[in-house]
């Protein structure tokens, strides 16, 4: 009987054949080796095949099997569901992970029984060129607050209990696209999340990942996904226009109505105040929570000096009751640049 590995590594692949190699090799290369590596060959009709035949000889842990295209969450539950490992790590086909990715992971999720999810910081690669890495808070009540904007970490850099991933009963097979911002919004209501502070993981931007393909589709899924997460919080349905505006905070586009910005201030702070008042945040978490719903008021408080100087006063002071570190001059400078660029743009 074979014995069971620490880590089981997941990747779907499809048509993942330009980048395949280096992320098959960066998986097999890592300094931790007690882990078996499961690859599902997503229906591909490139070279991924004879590329992962010629891993497989070369190396046992990695077992390939092969299942029809109907997207990633089937393939990749199916992965899941074959795994035999005490843990399980996410891959992407086009991506890289650094050699000290697992080992470091699995140091820091067995010191922190209560992490159930754990994520690294990341570099971006961005069509072939190095972008601003992502270097996701540290702390599990932060990057439960992340989640009303958008992704707290980069899914594809998580290892994750099994316990866990099973008690979530895997991915829903029905949100095409958006399976990963409903398995983080699931997941914040049972577990903690934590992060590795050290780029472990380098994500590829280009226009024929899969992200990237769909992503209008993701960002509809995500503002519905997120307006029942929302409504259960609040115990109240908010308006989408202000759900939507929470993801704008973070990706944009520019706010097109004073109307829209006002409801989602209004909305970061019922969530603000609903999400201190559900958790018992020590001082350093309320300063670091605060200061984020802050700095999210005021740069919509800017928005709104495009059309009404009344309102952007008014928001403004919205921002500071929330935190007044925003009075510091340094703050007041970015403010202001930032200013200058949305009457720019408008």
């Amino acid at each position: 009987m074979l014995s069971c590995p620490k880590i089981t590594v997941v990747m779907s692949a499809y048509n993942a054949a330009a980048y395949l190699d280096e992320a098959v090799s960066s998986i097999l290369d890592q300094t931790f080796r007690d882990f078996e590596f499961i690859v599902i060959n997503n229906g591909s009709t490139d070279d991924t095949s004879s590329i992962l035949e010629k891993y497989r000889k070369l190396d046992n842990r990695l077992r390939v099997y092969y299942h029809e295209q109907n997207g990633w969450a089937p393939a990749a539950n199916y992965g899941y569901r074959l795994a035999r490992g005490q843990y399980i790590a996410m891959m992407d086909g086009d991506d890289f992970s650094y050699n000290h990715r697992l080992e470091r992971q699995l140091e820091y999720i067995e010191r922190s029984p209560r992490t159930g999810i754990l994520g690294t910081w990341i570099s971006r690669l961005k069509n072939g060129v190095l972008a601003e890495d992502w270097c996701s808070p540290t702390n599990s009540k932060t990057l439960k607050w992340k989640n009303f904007f958008g992704m707290c970490m980069a899914y594809s850099s998580v290892l994750m209990r099994r316990e866990v991933m099973e008690k979530l009963n895997f991915h829903r097979e029905d949100l095409l696209h958006a399976e990963d911002v409903d398995f983080f919004l699931r997941a914040s209501a049972i577990t903690e999340f934590g992060i590795v502070p050290e780029v472990l993981y380098r994500y590829r931007v280009w226009p024929g990942s899969e992200t990237q393909r769909h992503l209008e589709v993701v960002r509809e899924i995500h503002v519905r996904l997120l307006a029942a997460f929302i409504k259960e919080f609040l115990k109240t349905d908010p308006p989408m226009g202000a759900v939507t505006g929470l993801r704008q905070t973070r990706v944009g586009p520019l706010f097109e109505d004073l109307p829209q910005i006002r409801a989602t201030v209004a909305l970061i702070q019922d969530l603000y105040w609903q999400f201190e008042k559900e958790n018992s945040l020590s001082p350093e978490e309320r300063r670091e929570i605060s200061w984020d719903a802050a700095k999210r008021i005021a740069s919509l408080a800017l928005q709104a000096s495009r059309f009404d100087t009344r309102g952007f006063m008014s928001l403004s002071m919205r921002a500071l009751k929330l935190n007044y570190r925003l009075l510091n001059p340094s703050a007041i400078m970015k403010g202001l640049e930032r200013r200058r660029s949305f009457n720019f743009a408008g």
